[in-house]
Formats: structure tokens, sequence, C-alpha cells
């Protein structure tokens, strides 16, 4: 069995990954997430051509246009293997930091970037060490939007340590971060999601379970913000927060400004891979899906991005 050149075989599974209703997505359907299924299928078909002959040189994937339009940064998205179909349309910022920190894929968000020190060893290729931090925004909470990101810890949490995670700042600010004591009596790390600032919108200073994780495991978070009044967070598709805010719904002048993701610090204890942002409120099943889907595809070393052709 000869197997196809690899930029040729993944620019063809990526032109039936825009075809939604494709024989092969209908058809292979694991844990309702037929689309990680395909891919997984198409790697281990891959692998086993590549035992029976020898492979061919890795090619280097084009990345797509990061200043694509709407229309074409649905284009660039579906080159990106390790987003699912129907994220295409919802996608506003993409970020591999495969060529380089301050160079998303898709920056439909027109944000200014601002990145740490390059990391050789993300989860799916590059990342980033310590932090990113995108500027110049203005994203309504008034309107459905999902931030997520990978990372892991490169150092032990310190039972009276914790880390910045996931920051949404304009007038307030919409959080999730781990911390510990003395600060509200705690003796180890917890989980915590802060909804404050925001006029006329109670604070919500939500306090979760302990947070207990080794160094150098990979974890996904994602903050979801719907029905301009709830606020989700959810790790490695699990839902850690899940609550409504009091006072009044988020509105016109409720505005995103800025967001803080990962950790700063000298010795760059935390690092961030595949940041995205969606114009979208991801539900439970689509969380899950991604979470373990890009998991599975990380371990098996699937490339995340399809050649663009000639």
């Amino acid at each position: 069995m000869t197997r196809p050149a690899p930029a040729t075989g993944l620019a063809a599974l990526a032109a039936l990954r825009q075809n939604g209703d494709s024989h092969l997505f209908r058809r292979l359907k694991i844990g309702d997430c037929p689309y990680f299924c395909a891919l997984l299928i198409a790697a281990a078909a891959m692998a086993l051509a590549d035992a029976a002959a020898p492979a061919p040189a890795a090619p280097v994937a084009a990345a797509p246009d990061a200043s694509a339009p709407a229309a074409d940064a649905s284009v660039a998205a579906a080159r990106c293997l390790y987003l699912p179909p129907e994220f295409a349309p919802h996608v506003v910022f993409y970020h591999t930091f495969d060529d380089g920190p301050d160079r998303p894929e898709i920056n439909r968000l027109g944000a200014k970037v601002q990145a740490a020190a390059a990391a050789p060893a993300g989860l799916t290729g590059r990342g980033v060490d310590g932090s990113l931090r995108l500027g110049g925004l203005a994203i309504g909470l008034g309107r459905p939007i999902t931030v997520s990101l990978w990372w892991r810890l490169n150092e032990p949490l310190k039972v009276d340590g914790g880390f910045g995670l996931l920051a949404l700042n304009g007038r307030g600010w919409v959080s999730n971060f781990v911390r510990s004591g003395p600060w509200c009596g705690l003796k180890e790390p917890h989980f915590v999601t802060q909804v404050y600032n925001w006029p006329n919108v109670s604070n919500v200073n939500g306090v979760g379970d302990a947070a207990r994780m080794r160094q150098g495991a990979w974890h996904h978070a994602a903050l979801v913000v719907s029905a301009a009044s709830r606020v989700q967070v959810w790790w490695d598709g699990a839902l850690r927060s899940d609550f409504h805010v009091n006072g009044r719904l988020f509105g016109a002048g409720d505005v995103i400004q800025s967001m803080h993701l990962g950790q700063d610090g000298p010795s760059r204890p935390m690092t961030i891979d595949e940041v995205l942002v969606l114009d979208a409120a991801l539900g439970a099943d689509a969380v899950r899906d991604y979470a373990s889907g890009v998991r599975q595809l990380a371990a098996v070393g699937f490339p995340r991005a399809a050649a663009r052709p000639e």
C-alpha cells in the first residue's frame, strides 16, 4: 500500500471537512464526535501506511491568512484541522503560536497581540511560556462568547500558591483563576470564578473545589458567556462553574476591552497553546467533544493544519 503525499492527503481531508454532510462525517460516529473520529481514523491509516512503506519528508503546512475578513476567516478556519467544521463561521481569534508569539492564524477581533516567550513544545506544536494579552478589543458581553485555551503548569503548584488563567477585562472583569490562602481563608489552592465591578451587576466570587493538578500535564479550559447573564467555566470537559449574574443583564455598555490569558512570572510557570475565541456560546457536548478530540489528536501527533492549495 502506498501512502499519498501528506500535503495531498491532508488537503483532501480538509476538503471533506468543509462538507459537513459528507458520507464520511455522517457515517463515522463515536462518542457523538464524527469529525474527530474521522481524523483519528485517518491518522491510524497514515500510521499503518508508514509502517508498510518509507514515509516521505513531512511538509511544512502553510498558515491561514491572519488578517482575513469574515468570509475568508471561515475558509482559513476550515484549514485548521483541530477545529471542528461547525466552529468555522464563529472563529474570531485563533492562535497556535506556530508562526510566532504575535502572529495568530485568525484575528477578526483586530486584537493587539502581546505574548510572552515562545515555547518550542506546546500541546500540538509551539506554544507560549507565560501569557497572551489581547488589547484593543470591543466585545460586548450582551452577545455570546467562548474563550478557550490549553495550558500546563511548568512547576509544582504550592499549597499557598495559585495562578491566573482566563481574564476578560473592561469596566469590570470576568475571570477564572486558582488561589490559595490567606486569601478568603483558603488553606490550599482552589478554583475561583469572579464577575466583578460591572455597574449594577452583583459581584460574584465563586470559590469552587480544591485545585489539585500535577506539573507537566495538559489541561483544557473554556469560559462561556451566554444569554447576557450566564457564565460557565469548563475544565477538561467538566463544568466547574455555572451561574447567572444578578442585578441586570449585560448590555451594550459592558464591553471587554482586553484579555489576559495564562500566567506571567520570572520562572515562566505556565505554557499555553491553542487559544480560541468564538462569537458563539459552546454547549456541553461541543466543549466535551472538543476537549476530548484535541487531546486524542495531539496524542497521536496529528498535524493541526492542512496545506493550502497551490
